[in-house]
C-alpha cells in the first residue's frame, strides 16, 4: 500500500477489463451502448455540421442518451460530453469514446486525465459538501484539501490547499437550455505558494452542485463542470 492510499487518499478509479466487458455486454443486448449512442450522436451533430454551421448538441439530442450525462468544458472551449462508465463506492468514473476520463465524487473532480500532466486523486474532508450532499445552511466555514498529481507518468507531487467559502448570491443559469435558479458560492484556496477561486452553483436546499468551475492544478487550471443529467444511483 502506498504513503498516500495509507494517508486516506482515494486512488484513481481504473477500470476492471472484466467488469468492462459484462456492462458493455449488458448494454449490448439492449440495442445499441450509450457510446455507440453518444458517438453517433457527436458524428451527426458535432463532428461534421458543427464545423459548418457551428450547431451544438441540443436538449433534444441530450435528450436521447438515456445515461447521466455531464458536460466538460475549459475557457471558452466546446463542451465535451462524458457519460460514467465505472463506479467504486460513490466515485463515478466518466468517459467519453475517446477514453478521456473524469472521476467525480460527488460535485467534486478527485481525477482527471489530460496529455501530460493528470490529476490522479483529491483527498477530501470528510466535511467537504463539495465531495459529500450537504444542505448549504450545513456547510463549513473552511476545510483542508490535499491534490497529488502526476507529470507525464515520470514524477508525482502534492499539494495541500485551506479553503473558505463565500456566498454570492441567487442567480439564474442555463444549461444546455434549461434554466435553473441557484446560489452562487466562491471558493478560496490558498497556500503559502497560491491562491485560486473555484465558483459552484448549487440548490441551498440539497446541496447539490448543476454547475462548477474548479482548479485542478498548476498545469491543467480551471474546468468547468455541468450536470446535463444527474446520475439516479
Amino acid at each position: 500500500m502506498s504513503r498516500w492510499e495509507q494517508e486516506g487518499i482515494r486512488p484513481a478509479v481504473r477500470l476492471v477489463t472484466g467488469f468492462l466487458a459484462v456492462l458493455l455486454s449488458a448494454c449490448s443486448n439492449e440495442g445499441p451502448t450509450v457510446f455507440q449512442r453518444l458517438g453517433a450522436l457527436a458524428a451527426s451533430k458535432v463532428a461534421g455540421p458543427e464545423e459548418v454551421t457551428g450547431r451544438a448538441l441540443t436538449r433534444a439530442d441530450l435528450d436521447r442518451i438515456q445515461a447521466a450525462t455531464i458536460a466538460v468544458s475549459s475557457g471558452a472551449g466546446p463542451r465535451a460530453y462524458l457519460v460514467p462508465l465505472a463506479r467504486s463506492g460513490d466515485y463515478l468514473d466518466y468517459r467519453d469514446e475517446q477514453g478521456n476520463s473524469v472521476v467525480m465524487l460527488g460535485g467534486a473532480i478527485s481525477e482527471l486525465e489530460t496529455a501530460g500532466h493528470d490529476l490522479d486523486a483529491v483527498r477530501f474532508d470528510p466535511r467537504d459538501p463539495i465531495a459529500h450532499l450537504t444542505p448549504f445552511g450545513a456547510w463549513p466555514t473552511d476545510l483542508w484539501r490535499e491534490y497529488r498529481f502526476s507529470v507525464r507518468q515520470i514524477s508525482t507531487y502534492g499539494l495541500a490547499m485551506h479553503c473558505v467559502f463565500e456566498p454570492q448570491g441567487l442567480e439564474t443559469i442555463e444549461i444546455v437550455e434549461l434554466r435553473y435558479d441557484l446560489l452562487r458560492v466562491r471558493e478560496i484556496c490558498t497556500n503559502s505558494a497560491r491562491r485560486v477561486n473555484n465558483t459552484y452553483w448549487l440548490e441551498p436546499g440539497s446541496g447539490f452542485i448543476w454547475k462548477s468551475e474548479q482548479w485542478l492544478g498548476p498545469n491543467i487550471g480551471p474546468v468547468t463542470i455541468e450536470i446535463i443529467r444527474p446520475f439516479a444511483g
